[in-house]
């Protein structure tokens, strides 16, 4: 199964509306690990949207004060400035509008029913997770393998310059399991969590 085939036409994202491409993946890698520090060839890359456009982009933020850029070496790091009077606003902006949650909810409304239910969870979901962070999901599909899953999910990692840690159940594992009251299933449902797609209470038949 390929990625075409799993993710179909959406709908216009909240930051696609607010943001040119380049300016989305700029301000959420930045905003998005508000403590950690990136060099220009580093943002490059993950951005994956053109050197120039890139450049042009952090040279906006960084003169209009919301990055502050240190000399190491021969080369500068950016970060977001934290004493930016509008700092913490854009960066809950950045993370209603295009951080992990959004983005991976975006991604997940149009699989179809590929996925019947996709949940964050662990550091992310609990604001409390680090540049070096995995982001944590539990999905159940019936259709979809590991393989598929990471294939997904592989540009969004890219995007999000983060490591993706999905742990995949089929209905009836996940069903079973927390019938069960399994452990691992017990404590994620009881702990901060986001459900990007479907509901705890709704893959309960397979097909």
């Amino acid at each position: 199964m390929t990625q075409q085939q799993m993710v179909q036409q959406g709908k216009v994202s909240f930051g696609e509306a607010l943001f040119s491409g380049t300016r989305q993946k700029v301000l959420g890698l930045l905003f998005g690990q508000p403590e950690r520090s990136f060099f220009m060839n580093e943002l490059i890359q993950l951005a994956n949207s053109g050197s120039g456009s890139v450049q042009r982009e952090v040279e906006r933020l960084s003169s209009s004060g919301l990055l502050a850029v240190t000399q190491q070496g021969r080369q500068k790091s950016y970060q977001a400035n934290h004493s930016s009077p509008i700092y913490a606003e854009l960066c809950a902006l950045i993370k209603k509008t295009i951080g992990p949650a959004q983005q991976l909810k975006s991604l997940f409304e149009n699989t179809g029913e590929d996925v019947q239910l996709a949940i964050l969870y662990g550091s992310v979901a609990k604001q409390t997770d680090r540049a070096s962070s995995d982001i944590d999901l539990l999905i159940v599909s019936d259709t979809l393998t590991l393989e598929d899953l990471f294939n997904l999910l592989a540009p969004l990692e890219n995007d999000l310059g983060r490591p993706v840690s999905p742990t995949l159940y089929t209905v009836a594992e996940f069903r079973d399991r927390k019938r069960a009251g399994n452990p691992f299933l017990a404590r994620l449902l009881a702990s901060d969590h986001i459900v990007l797609k479907g509901g705890v209470d709704g893959p309960t038949t397979t097909g």
